[in-house]
């Protein structure tokens, strides 16, 4: 009897405790390409870095502007102008660069201006249903009653290694 009326008191004490929900955050980064904002994981960067020299390359596509030297490593500088219909589809005037962290390739990302820094719950990404891993966008992030593109930087590596016959 005694043991029922402790496992009673028990039950309705955990029925008092409020429930826990852990949020997982991330940290994104949000930059510009001539004034329209994009955002990017900020653990797909590893590093930003501002006026070096851009080499162009002969016979590419016109979204390869070329390759920059960051520390004597090589990094294919891709032009997102060109693929995502931006209005001004030539290079841009400033040397900022997204260098990404990449386990296979080395690419970069010319932009155009760095905005800010922003930790939010995962959950304020809103994936592009059925999109496929080649799709510039990984959805639309919802900050300050605003709309960001996210961009998906896999997609760039898929599109150079399709055009240029590589696996």
């Amino acid at each position: 009897m005694n043991e029922e009326i402790i496992e009673q008191i028990a039950q309705e004490n955990g029925a008092g405790e409020e429930q826990v929900v852990e949020k997982h955050m991330v940290t994104w980064l949000f930059f510009s390409i001539t004034g329209k904002k994009y955002a990017v994981r900020s653990n797909a960067v590893l590093e930003i870095i501002r006026d070096v020299s851009v080499y162009k390359l002969p016979f590419m596509p016109d979204y390869i502007e070329g390759v920059l030297n960051r520390r004597g490593d090589p990094f294919t500088v891709i032009n997102p102008r060109c693929l995502l219909n931006v209005d001004d589809k030539k290079a841009p005037d400033e040397p900022l660069f997204l260098i990404l962290k990449r386990t296979d390739d080395q690419l970069s990302i010319h932009i155009s201006d760095i905005l800010f820094f922003a930790e939010l719950e995962e959950k304020e990404l809103n994936l592009i249903p059925e999109n496929d891993e080649e799709g510039f966008f990984l959805g639309i992030l919802s900050y300050n009653c605003e709309e960001v593109p996210v961009l998906n930087p896999d997609a760039f590596e898929l599109l150079i290694r399709k055009d240029l016959g590589s696996s």
